[in-house]
């Protein structure tokens, strides 16, 4: 075994750090980002002592904007991880640098196309429908006010989820370190990443629906006198059109001008305030 293989113990310590800090220190530039390089910070100090040049970069490449739901997000800190480590060993055995850079926008492209995917179906799974089936199990209890209810769910949601958090980072790590080279061979990773993204599309698609309130109080008089609503005909022709066309409306604003998120939530702040103002919505 290679002096810079990671061992299962040093990646599952990566893990804990970031997992148990994730929602600790995010904020609208770079979300849970910090969380998710300081998770890596003593796996890359490993893996790059000898060149602390490629370290700090590999840092500031972690440092990027990241969100993903910490649970189903483990498989892309596994996954990192052993990416990481295969750049590095490629480092260490003199690799071009159109290689290694190949390499690097291939890590980061990696928790660009999953971190998405995998937040929608971590929210839809885990907040959407285990929490409140378990939550919903010990309702009786609460009902005649057994104590367990209180704190059944809390132990058995904690044990559950990390669990499967820990399963997930394992075997993110075991598929990132046995395919990494057959994957940027094949294209897989890019079949997977198209894949998984479409299934995140129509989370966000559901998640946009139902979390994304607008609707328009304006109305006028018909033919025989009657008062119609616009959002009523509205919900007829094209139900929810309103929260759609706000959410492509903010999407083609980023990727024209970029994640200026502060920018976006006064934007969205003012004309709240100003379309409610005069009646529109």
């Amino acid at each position: 075994m290679s002096e810079l293989n990671l061992k299962k113990n040093e990646v599952i310590r990566g893990w804990a750090k970031y997992y148990l800090t994730a929602e600790v220190n995010s904020g609208f530039e770079r979300l849970t980002a910090p969380a998710f390089s300081y998770g890596m910070n003593a796996i890359l100090a490993k893996l790059y002592k000898d060149d602390e040049e490629e370290y700090i970069r590999a840092l500031k490449r972690h440092l990027m904007f990241y969100n993903s739901e910490a649970t189903w997000g483990s498989v892309i800190f596994g996954m990192t991880c052993a990416l990481e480590e295969e750049r590095a060993i490629m480092l260490k055995e003199g690799a071009g640098s159109e290689e290694l850079e190949a390499s690097a926008d291939m890590i980061s492209n990696l928790k660009v196309g999953l971190m998405g995917p995998l937040a929608g179906i971590g929210d839809t799974i885990n907040h959407g429908m285990l929490r409140p089936l378990l939550l919903s199990m010990f309702i009786p209890l609460a009902a005649e006010g057994n104590w367990l209810a209180g704190i059944g769910p809390l132990l058995i949601w904690g044990v559950a989820i990390t669990f499967l958090a820990y399963t997930l980072v394992t075997k993110g790590y075991t598929l990132g370190r046995k395919s990494v080279v057959s994957i940027l061979k094949s294209g897989k990773l890019n079949q997977f990443i198209k894949t998984a993204s479409v299934l995140g599309l129509f989370m966000m698609g559901a998640l946009s629906s139902t979390y994304v309130k607008l609707s328009t109080p304006i109305s006028w008089a018909n033919a025989v006198g009657e008062k119609q609503l616009l959002q009523d005909v509205l919900n007829k022709i094209f139900p929810n059109v309103l929260p759609l066309l706000v959410v492509f409306g903010i999407y083609f604003y980023i990727k024209k001008s970029g994640p200026k998120y502060v920018r976006i939530l006064v934007s969205i702040l003012v004309l709240s305030v100003v379309l409610s103002f005069f009646g529109i919505v």
